[in-house]
């Protein structure tokens, strides 16, 4: 099937319209088989009923009809992401997303368990509205209101977001992260005392008040802020505060539950980071939003915490290994698999660890310097950003097509989805900063894993199922066309080659998705950008926007068009890296009739525009064939530009790579998209 097939039939199947045969193929055992809890509506206990009155409002912009190259273009993949983010969730359970997929297994199944929480934790309801801001995309909108109507029955009396374990059956199954739960007396116990039917921590409260920030960006409805300044002061009135940087206890609480001042401060990229430097982003979001002083404040201190206490950065950026591995964990923890530890993990070793929890955390560090101006933080930040590119050859990282394995250990195999989208707003949020020009980076990895680690077909996976284990569906799960509710999801266990490695993950950990549809709209929103009059296209990539619309050829041809719809004093294009800074090869066109250009590093000035102008400018795009490690294997990789045409020795499972011997053709194809401009762009 075509990427512009499954891009269609994908967004459109539920409007209604059936999917292709080829799609709907299922294997033996495949089915409309439900699971027990989605047969039956539930009755969650949330830690409230009455709620204030909010609305969703609506996403204001201009939609059309347009063609355009049949190349990447990242609101499209917005747009899948939008079937994943609310094709999951559970209409039963006020729908709250199954956590994971399995898709080694007859007939393929999601999950629910303890872990549906990433639908918060991992940035699902923040995502979302960004996404539809973009793409104006309405698919599952019933789905934006619940989930708002469901976080706020969630606000605890003391301001925090609980999570509720009564009501839902499946909310004590794979616990982890969640003892010792504090009571109000100041004592401590388990999740498995039934006493406990509410329990926040940090985790729970860091993307939420992100999303909040951004619905009150929307809507300036006072009751997002008053609920956010709220959870800000409980969560500070709960921090211990050391010095001058402060940190909360391990576990989670209950309302109004007392901790321990002299409890172990909990360190290392997995537990440190989630009670911890997690919330720093939401923190900084909602300072850039409200500039509301106690959050810059709380942010501050656990940046502190961070960077010199919490044994997650060395003095000079590099990754400290994680306790879990160096056996000096203070509480029991599930968080490093064995597999991990035996097979992976070699004596001795000081730097890496867990990938997303190194750079989720180093991720906040650069949104709080941002946010603040703190020189320095940014300049510690890119150190260690660096590092994460460069660690060694031994950890595997391939810089050319954006593949970061999920521990940085020594010959790992796997990589899950989080590191790379990580990474993608780190880049993004540095070079914004002017701290480097990571847009080549960016430009690659976009490119190549991360748009290959979304879901876009789904006969590879049921031909995965038919040669696997038959396996009866349990009664928390479902196998309600399982593969094509995750189109527009990201592998949690990918390698160089194949999207289904099952090391790691037997197919998707839904924290993946809500990671990287979030940097899907980093992505979007920096691709281009309009400022004091001057239009700059940073990245070569199909996007509408109200000042323009830029037609990528890449990387069937270098050429890249871009129809001007207000006057603008001055455009400006970013050169793709192959191409020599003052290379004569290069020309401009406005309206068919040649232009000089102005070289301002690696972009080109095409000065003054009118309305209805039309941009062309070309220049050489030359294929090459190159060796790569990727993980513990080299590959030989035939490339474009900076787009992977083929991969050797290709995958089994789901083979990454297998439809671009297309971008061989010298005749582009065009296809008809509904484009999407929007009023106002939210700046992420």
């Amino acid at each position: 099937m075509k990427r512009r097939d499954f891009l269609r039939n994908s967004l459109l199947a539920w409007g209604g319209i059936s999917l292709p045969t080829r799609v709907q193929a299922a294997g033996p055992g495949q089915g409309k088989t439900s699971s027990q809890s989605s047969s039956r509506s539930l009755r969650v206990q949330y830690i409230r009923q009455a709620i204030p009155h909010f609305e969703v409002p609506p996403y204001r912009g201009r939609s059309y009809k347009d063609k355009v190259p049949d190349t990447l273009d990242i609101a499209q993949r917005a747009k899948l992401g939008i079937n994943a983010l609310t094709s999951i969730a559970d209409s039963n359970a006020d729908y709250e997303i199954y956590g994971a997929a399995d898709f080694f297994r007859n007939p393929p199944t999601m999950m629910h368990d303890f872990n549906d929480w990433v639908q918060n934790q991992e940035g699902f309801m923040e995502a979302l509205p960004l996404l539809r801001a973009a793409t104006g995309e309405s698919l599952n909108s019933q789905v934006d209101p619940v989930w708002m109507s469901m976080t706020l029955k969630s606000i605890g009396p003391d301001g925090l977001v609980y999570v509720p374990f009564e009501g839902r059956p499946w909310s004590r199954l794979n616990v982890d992260g969640i003892d010792p739960v504090w009571k109000t007396d100041g004592t401590r116990t388990t999740y498995k005392n039934t006493s406990v039917t509410q329990v926040a921590n940090a985790s729970s409260c860091q993307r939420i008040i992100g999303t909040m920030g951004i619905y009150y960006l929307r809507d300036k409805n006072p009751m997002w802020k008053a609920t956010v300044e709220k959870m800000i002061q409980r969560l500070s009135a709960l921090a211990i505060h050391r010095e001058d940087y402060g940190y909360f206890a391990p576990g989670s609480v209950e309302p109004f539950a007392k901790v321990d001042p002299q409890s172990a401060m909990p360190v290392g990229s997995l537990w440190g980071v989630s009670w911890n430097s997690r919330l720093i982003q939401g923190l900084s979001q909602y300072f850039k939003v409200t500039g509301y002083e106690p959050a810059r404040d709380l942010a501050e201190r656990l940046v502190r915490y961070t960077r010199f206490h919490a044994e997650v950065f060395n003095h000079d950026g590099a990754w400290l290994l994680d306790p879990e591995f160096r056996g000096k964990l203070p509480f029991p923890s599930n968080a490093v698999p064995d597999y991990v530890r035996d097979k992976f993990y070699k004596e001795g070793l000081k730097f890496g660890g867990h990938g997303h929890g190194h750079l989720i955390a180093l991720l906040s560090l650069v949104e709080f310097a941002t946010a603040v101006g703190d020189r320095d933080l940014l300049e510690f930040s890119k150190a260690s950003f660096e590092w994460s590119k460069n660690p060694g050859p031994e950890y595997g990282v391939s810089t050319v097509v954006g593949w970061f394995p999920e521990f940085y250990i020594p010959y790992y195999p796997s990589c899950d989805a989080d590191p790379q989208g990580d990474m993608l707003g780190i880049a993004l949020k540095l070079t914004r900063a002017g701290l480097g020009d990571y847009w080549d980076d960016v430009d690659r990895w976009v490119r190549n894993q991360f748009t290959e680690q979304q879901l876009t077909s789904v006969d590879w996976v049921y031909r995965l199922a038919e040669r696997s284990p038959r396996k009866p569906v349990a009664w928390n799960e479902t196998a309600d066309r399982v593969p094509e509710k995750n189109l527009g999801a990201f592998g949690s266990s990918v390698s160089g080659n194949d999207w289904a490695l099952g090391l790691a993950s037997s197919g998707i950990a839904q924290c993946c998705t809500g990671s990287n549809t979030r940097s899907i709209y980093y992505c979007w929103e920096h691709t281009l950008d309009y400022k004091d009059g001057q239009l700059s296209v940073n990245l070569l990539l199909n996007r509408a926007s109200r000042w323009s619309d830029v037609y990528s050829y890449i990387p069937y041809h270098g050429r890249v068009d871009v129809k001007v719809k207000e006057d603008i004093g001055n455009v400006r294009v970013r050169v793709p890296e192959w191409v020599t800074a003052q290379d004569p090869q290069l020309k401009c066109t406005v309206n068919g009739a040649p232009r000089s250009v102005q070289w301002n590093g690696r972009y080109v000035g095409i000065g003054t525009t009118k309305r209805g102008d039309v941009i062309s400018v070309t220049f050489p795009i030359p294929e090459r064939t190159v060796k790569e490690r990727i993980g513990p294997v080299t590959y030989t990789l035939v490339i474009k530009g900076n787009t992977v045409l083929s991969i050797d020795p290709p995958g089994r499972n789901g083979p990454l790579y297998r439809d671009r011997d297309k971008y061989r053709n010298g005749e582009m194809p065009w296809y008809s998209v509904s484009r999407f401009a929007p009023e106002e762009e939210i700046a992420w």
